[in-house]
């Protein structure tokens, strides 16, 4: 049998995978077939850890094997159905419908909400994806953040779920930097162009100036805009969803290291589950980043002076 701890990661992946096929199965009609092949992968995954857990050798089973080795699964035609359907678009390029992927996710939904239960003795819904997180503090933020989304404190799970990814940011990027030299994530300074372009406008006149100025804080704000969404881009996450994220959530200050949330002055749509999509958000930044890290001390030869 398997230790409680390593089942419980083990399920947490399982459970990233599912919810990766949920949400292709939500895209048009072609591109969700592929849900298909993640709801497939992720039962897969999760009959063999059943199978390893109760030792029972599954090396040459064959996907339907799973049910005549360990009676207790359920939803066998189910499965059956939904395994034809993969084998028909790896092996065969044929598309289900779109009431196919429908079914297929209501199948998957409630294989997991039957069989973990049953098997492990764990409810599905309560397994958390936290524990992929390998960076501690935004680890802490985010269980913060679904706490209070979990006793409807829907202002508090915000601002933690904003400060838990600027925090993700600041950690990745100070680790890619070298010592006395610029973040390879640097874009330019913000709020620097308006102050070097007024130092050249003295002596000039008042409308003068004023036109400049102006002129000067549309570039500034554009010049702005384009470096925040390069910076966004380049840690390999969505901006599409960043955009939403950075509407629900209030602006994030850096000072000294500590991370302060600004005053929110305009009436945010913070429902539960826009709150549950901004913790899901960072989550999946979380894990995108982790995808691609290393440790750039092992990249570099110290010179002794």
């Amino acid at each position: 049998m398997l230790n409680k701890e390593l089942i419980i990661k083990r399920l947490a992946l399982i459970k990233h995978l599912y919810k990766l096929g949920l949400e292709q199965s939500k895209q048009v009609e072609t591109l969700s077939a592929f849900s298909i092949l993640s709801f497939h992968d992720s039962i897969e995954m999760f009959l063999k850890l059943i199978a390893e857990h109760q030792n029972i050798k599954s090396d040459k089973f064959s996907f339907l094997d799973y049910w005549a080795n360990i009676p207790s699964l359920t939803l066998m035609e189910s499965m059956r159905n939904l395994n034809a359907r993969r084998v028909n678009i790896k092996h065969r390029g044929l598309l289900p419908s779109k009431s196919d992927v429908e079914i297929s996710r209501v199948n998957t939904t409630d294989f997991f909400d039957q069989n973990v239960i049953i098997q492990l003795g764990v409810d599905f819904k309560d397994i958390s994806l936290l524990s992929l997180i390998s960076y501690n503090s935004i680890r802490t933020y985010l269980e913060e953040a679904q706490h209070a989304l979990n006793t409807n404190d829907f202002e508090n799970c915000i601002k933690k779920a904003a400060i838990s990814f600027s925090e993700l940011l600041d950690i990745y990027e100070n680790s890619k930097t070298y010592f006395y030299s610029k973040s390879p994530f640097f874009f330019g300074y913000e709020g620097s162009l308006r102050s070097s372009f007024h130092m050249g406008l003295s002596g000039s006149s008042d409308r003068q100036e004023r036109n400049m100025a102006e002129f000067i804080d549309a570039v500034k704000n554009s010049l702005e805009g384009i470096q925040k969404a390069i910076k966004i881009i380049s840690f390999g996450i969505d901006y599409r969803k960043f955009v939403k994220f950075q509407i629900l959530t209030p602006t994030v200050s850096n000072i000294n290291g500590k991370h302060y949330v600004n005053d929110v002055w305009e009436d945010k749509k913070w429902t539960k589950e826009n709150c549950q999509y901004c913790i899901d958000f960072v989550l999946d930044s979380s894990i995108k980043l982790q995808e691609f890290d290393f440790d750039i001390n092992e990249l570099e030869v110290k010179k002794n002076f």
